[in-house]
């Protein structure tokens, strides 16, 4: 177990025995002191189902990562509404009011509840969101690119997913397919066994599919058997390298930030309409002034869990939605999949469409 794992071990445990303290001074059923036990497990199995992926059949071990993902995430709405709990019990403690702290506890497990059901839907109802860009350069227009990021395929999602998938970026009829990294949660023995990335060879596209590398496809060190695997499906593989797609068109795509060159320079392809893709968002305005045409990034998932947004539109010039800069127009994806916690309250999953017009 490496230390980001025990690290979340660590908080759940401890964040699981506050909010089991919390919950039962307003539900009768939590007063024995075992129920607590419920409440502590659920840590260890959201660290079990994302470590010892292997360990247990694929059917089990999905159980157990969907069952303690969302648990994962009633245990992260339970922490932020501890203050107002706590708020609360202060003011029903001066003001003579007992009452007031177990109602609280019960108003809040509700809605918590409530936040985990239907985050749990928009986790697993992608929509398809649809740009426009108009140029002048030659290029056959109208030209359709279809862009899809952060798959996540483990634990979570599976073969059925990647199928459903590809379907409907199919019957969208897509020119040209981008895949914006971290296809693989990181690991692939188990992606593997499902043969879930062969799904990926069913995609249909005039002029191909390329991917490029997101941060958890090379964090468990496979990712060259990944690149490996997808180039046998007919997927092209950038690392740092200009690719020609069509003669009016061509596509630079970077390594992940975090495990690639970071001094690795780039250019457009002179009298050409250019593309640039990676994963992370990180060289927006290098590739507006560059003078790139379209610009796809991923990683961020904008957020995923409200208010989480308030943290990644600090950290990146732009981290979800399109933007238009110079000549550039940018689009950060919220993602098609998700990491860990099979909720969603910030921008739904995506599918994103850029049509090219003149």
């Amino acid at each position: 177990m490496n230390r980001f794992f025990l690290t979340v071990l660590v908080l759940g445990l401890g964040g699981s025995a506050a909010v089991w303290s919390m919950y039962r001074t307003g539900l009768s059923f939590l007063r024995p002191w075992w129920t607590a036990l419920i409440f502590l497990v659920m840590p260890l199995l959201f660290v079990f189902s994302n470590v010892y992926l292997n360990l247990l059949p694929r059917s089990i071990t999905r159980f157990l990562a969907w069952l303690s993902g969302l648990w994962a995430g009633f245990w992260y709405y339970s922490i932020l509404t501890l203050l107002v709990f706590l708020l609360v019990w202060l003011v029903g403690w001066v003001g003579h009011f007992p009452k007031a702290a177990p109602m609280a506890a019960r108003l809040l497990f509700a809605l918590n509840l409530v936040v985990v059901v239907v985050g749990c839907w928009r986790a697993t109802h992608p929509v398809v969101r649809e740009e426009t860009y108009h140029t002048d350069l030659a290029l056959s227009a109208p030209y359709k690119v279809v862009f899809v990021s952060d798959l996540h395929y483990g634990g979570l999602f599976g073969r059925a997913d990647a199928d459903r998938m590809v379907q409907r970026i199919n019957s969208l009829k897509p020119d040209l397919v981008l895949l914006g990294g971290d296809m693989v949660d990181g690991n692939l023995l188990l992606v593997q066994k499902e043969g879930t990335l062969d799904a990926l060879k069913n995609l249909q596209s005039r002029d191909g599919v390329y991917a490029v590398y997101g941060n958890h496809d090379r964090r468990m060190g496979t990712g060259p058997l990944e690149r490996k695997m997808l180039e046998q499906d007919g997927i092209h593989f950038l690392v740092d390298e200009n690719q020609e797609v069509n003669p009016q068109l061509s596509l630079t795509g970077l390594d992940d930030y975090l495990f690639g060159d970071r001094r690795v320079q780039f250019a457009p392809a002179p009298g050409k309409f250019n593309i640039f893709l990676e994963h992370e968002p990180r060289h927006i305005e290098e590739a507006a002034k560059a003078g790139y045409n379209l610009y796809f990034a991923g990683h961020t998932h904008a957020g995923q869990l409200f208010p989480n947004r308030l943290i990644t539109k600090k950290m990146y010039f732009l981290d979800y939605g399109s933007q238009k800069v110079d000549q550039l127009l940018a689009t950060v994806s919220s993602g098609y999949g998700l990491w860990g916690i099979p909720v969603r309250t910030g921008p739904m999953p995506e599918i994103v469409v850029v049509n090219i017009e003149k």
